[in-house]
């Protein structure tokens, strides 16, 4: 049974929405990297979280709830609210809520390197979503229209993805990491359709689908 998809992307590749359009299907929720770094600003507030991000601030209480010292785990790095988030804090509280997801189940995560934490999960489907470089940069142009040279930004969050998964995890993020994964999906045919394909996959899994041969279409 399964009860978490990881959904491993690529800048520009779309992944971030598909994986919505997954866990809206199944009716389950979204862990992902808009959603940790909430998670880590809310962590830095004494009073009132609420206010700020209600999601946000549940996290942090189930965080508590298992023992986490969230000051060690995510140190405050000033200024947080509004500033970037750095990779460290994000790594430390990565590890944390993708354990939890996947004692909750019912989650799609769609956080950098939880295809590797997770990858000895039976009940874990992993999902890599990737896109030719074309695709890519044409979805930031049309995304970030303020973008001056977006094929220049994406080639960057690639060597940051890379750098991030190197240090985390002694991985590389595609190539040679394939055998991670139990599903490559090319969203150039489309978001809707990449979702529709994911959740085939998962049925037949559920299911233990063993898909027909072509011998036995033979008349």
């Amino acid at each position: 049974m399964i009860k978490v998809i990881t959904i491993t992307h690529d800048c520009g590749s779309g992944g971030a929405e598909v994986a919505r359009l997954v866990a809206h299907k199944l009716g389950w929720k979204v862990l992902d990297r808009s959603l940790l770094e909430r998670i880590a600003r809310v962590a830095d507030l004494k009073m009132g979280v609420e206010c700020f991000d209600e999601q946000a601030a549940r996290w942090c209480e189930v965080l508590r709830s298992r023992g986490v010292n969230l000051a060690e785990v995510s140190p405050p790095v000033s200024p947080r609210w509004f500033g970037e988030v750095d990779d460290e804090s994000i790594h430390a509280l990565a590890t944390q809520l993708i354990r939890a997801a996947t004692d909750f189940g019912e989650y799609v995560i769609a956080v950098p390197g939880a295809q590797c934490l997770l990858r000895n999960h039976t009940d874990v489907l992993n999902v890599l979503v990737y896109a030719p470089t074309a695709d890519r940069v044409a979805r930031v142009q049309d995304r970030y229209p303020e973008c001056a040279d977006a094929e220049a930004f994406v080639r960057e969050m690639d060597s940051q993805a890379a750098k991030y998964m190197h240090e985390h995890y002694e991985s590389p993020r595609f190539g040679a990491d394939l055998h991670l994964y139990d599903l490559c999906v090319n969203s150039s045919t489309g978001i809707q359709a990449s979702a529709a394909l994911i959740n085939a996959k998962l049925m037949c899994v559920e299911e233990n689908f063993t898909p027909v041969s072509e011998e036995e279409f033979s008349p």
